[in-house]
C-alpha cells in the first residue's frame, strides 16, 4: 500500500473562509462534534461585517430624519449627520455583534483557527497548504470574501475610485459623488446621502435599477431614490473616465458628468486569487463558484457557501446555505439548497425585502394559476400611528394556496419576510394558516390583512367553494323554522 493510500485525514472538514457564513459552519460542526479547521486572511470579516453595519447605521439614521423630511421643504431644517460620531457608532455595533463567532470563541469551542493565506494542492490528494501547515480533510468548504469587479472601461482602473470598504476613511461625506452600478448598499446610501446633502448621481447600463425584481418594484424603489434628490442614469453606456483634480465620465448619451468622488457599486466577484482553485478544476474567471443543488463544486469533495455562490443578493441574503453546504461536506451529500426560499434585503427608507418567486417570474412558470395579491401599508393603523404610510405587501401565490413568493417594501419589512418565510419554508397552503397571532395595531397586521385578501379570492363570486354555500344557505332558509 503507498503513502498516498494510506494516508489519514486530520480533519472532518476544513473550512476556506473570510466570512461570516465561514465562522457560522466552522461553529455549526464544533457543535455536531466535528474536527474542523477554519482558515481566513487577516482582518476579512471584521471588513464584512464593518460595511453590513455602515448600511444599517446609516439606515437607522434615516429612518429617524425620515418623519422630518415628510413635512415639506421649509417645514423643517435640513437633517445634519455627523459622519464621525456614526462611524464611531459603527465600530462599536461590530465590537458587540456575534460575539460567538470570535475567533476566541471557536477556538474555545474546539475549532483550529488559521489566519493567514493558503491554497489548495492536489499532489498526492487534496490538501489545503499555509505557510506552515497542510490541512488534510475529507471535505472542504468554501465561503471567501468578495470584492468589487472593475469593469472595462478605458481610464477607470487608473483613477483612485473609492468602494465601499473604504467609506470609512471620509472625514465627512462628499459634496457631490457619483455611484457606478447598482449593487444594495449603493442604491440605499445614494437615498440616504442625498438626504444628508450630497448631489448624488448613480450610472448603470441596466436599464433598470433591480434587475431581479418586477418593473412595478423597481420604479417605485427608483422613485423612493429621484424623491430624495437623486439623479438616476438608467440605461446609459460609459464610454471613458478620467481623473484630474476631479472624475469626468464620458457617456454614451448626454454630457460628461464631473464630480469629486466616484464610488464604484458594480457586481462583486469572489476573491480566491491565490487559493489555486484550478487544482479543483475551476478555471478562472471567477463571476461567481458554480455549484450544483447539493452546493457541490465540480470536485466531489468541496462545497461552497457565502456571497461566492453570486446573485443580485448575495450580499444582502440569509445564511440557509450555511448548513446545506457544511453538512454535505461532513456527512452523505443529499441536503438541497432550494433559492426559492432565500431572502434578500435593501436597506432604503422605507425597506424592501424580498423572497421567492416575483409575480413575472410565477406567471411564467405557472400561467394564469398564478395570482398576486397586494395591500399598501396605508390600509394599517399602526402605520399611520407612526406616520409612515409608504409601501405595499405584495405575495405571489398558487391558486391552490401556495406562497410562492412575497415582496414587502415598508416599516419593518426585514422582520416582516422573515415571518412570511417560515410559511413559505413550511411549504402549507394558506388556507390551513388561520391562527398566526397577532397584536392588535401591530405591524404584523398587514400579514392577516394579506390572509384576509387571500381567503376574498377564494370566496369571490362565481367560485364553486362561493356557490355550494350560496346553495346550502338557500335551501337552509327555505326549510321550516321551529
Amino acid at each position: 500500500m503507498g503513502w498516498d493510500e494510506a494516508m489519514t485525514a486530520d480533519y472532518d472538514g476544513v473550512i476556506v473562509g473570510g466570512t461570516l457564513q465561514g465562522r457560522e459552519a466552522a461553529a455549526l460542526a464544533a457543535r455536531e462534534g466535528a474536527r474542523v479547521a477554519l482558515v481566513e486572511p487577516d482582518g476579512a470579516v471584521e471588513a464584512i461585517l464593518w460595511r453590513q453595519l455602515l448600511v444599517q447605521v446609516l439606515s437607522h439614521w434615516g429612518q429617524q430624519i425620515r418623519p422630518e423630511r415628510l413635512l415639506g421643504p421649509g417645514d423643517d431644517p435640513e437633517p445634519r449627520l455627523d459622519w464621525a460620531p456614526l462611524m464611531a457608532q459603527v465600530l462599536r455595533m461590530a465590537e458587540m455583534a456575534y460575539p460567538h463567532l470570535g475567533l476566541e470563541s471557536l477556538a474555545a469551542k474546539g475549532v483550529d483557527v488559521v489566519v493567514g493565506p493558503g491554497q489548495f494542492s492536489r499532489k498526492p490528494r487534496l490538501v489545503f497548504a499555509t505557510a506552515d501547515r497542510v490541512l488534510r480533510a475529507r471535505g472542504f468548504v468554501l465561503c471567501p470574501n468578495t470584492q468589487v469587479s472593475v469593469p472595462s472601461v478605458p481610464g477607470l482602473a487608473e483613477t483612485p475610485y473609492t468602494t465601499l470598504d473604504r467609506l470609512g476613511q471620509w472625514t465627512q461625506p462628499p459634496e457631490d459623488l457619483v455611484i457606478l452600478g447598482r449593487s444594495p448598499e449603493a442604491i440605499a446610501l445614494a437615498q440616504l446621502l442625498s438626504w444628508r446633502g450630497t448631489r448624488v448621481t448613480l450610472v448603470t447600463r441596466g436599464d433598470r435599477l433591480l434587475p431581479s425584481e418586477d418593473g412595478d418594484i423597481s420604479i417605485f424603489i427608483e422613485s423612493l431614490l429621484r424623491a430624495a434628490g437623486v439623479d438616476l442614469r438608467l440605461g446609459v453606456t460609459l464610454k471613458q473616465v478620467t481623473y484630474r483634480h476631479g472624475f469626468s465620465l464620458d457617456l454614451a448619451t448626454g454630457g460628461p458628468l464631473q464630480a469629486s468622488h466616484l464610488w464604484l457599486a458594480t457586481n462583486r466577484q469572489p476573491d480566491v486569487e491565490g487559493l489555486n482553485l484550478e487544482a479543483l478544476g475551476l478555471p478562472p474567471p471567477w463571476p461567481h463558484l458554480p455549484v450544483n443543488d447539493q452546493l457541490h463544486t465540480s470536485h466531489p469533495r468541496v462545497f461552497v457557501c457565502g456571497p461566492a455562490l453570486g446573485g443580485y443578493w448575495a450580499e444582502a441574503t440569509d445564511h440557509q446555505d450555511v448548513a446545506v453546504a457544511l453538512r454535505n461536506a461532513l456527512y452523505l451529500p443529499w441536503r438541497r439548497m432550494t433559492r426559492l426560499g432565500r431572502l434578500g434585503y435593501l436597506a432604503t427608507v422605507p425597506g424592501f425585502a424580498r423572497l421567492g418567486l416575483t409575480g413575472t417570474q410565477a406567471e411564467r412558470w405557472y400561467g394564469s394559476a398564478a395570482l398576486v395579491l397586494q395591500i399598501p401599508f396605508g390600509e394599517t393603523l399602526a402605520a399611520h400611528f407612526k406616520a409612515d404610510t409608504t409601501g405595499f405587501c405584495r405575495w405571489v401565490l398558487h391558486r391552490d394556496g401556495r406562497l410562492l413568493g412575497a415582496q414587502i417594501c415598508g416599516p419593518h419589512a426585514e422582520d416582516l419576510i422573515q415571518t412570511v418565510g417560515l410559511i413559505l419554508a413550511q411549504n402549507l397552503p394558506l388556507q390551513h394558516i388561520h391562527r398566526l397571532p397577532r397584536l392588535p395595531q401591530s405591524h404584523g397586521e398587514i400579514l392577516h390583512r394579506m390572509l384576509d385578501a387571500w381567503q376574498h379570492y377564494r370566496w369571490r363570486p362565481g367560485t364553486w367553494r362561493r356557490d355550494w354555500a350560496e346553495n346550502w344557505f338557500n335551501w337552509r332558509r327555505s326549510r321550516p323554522f321551529h
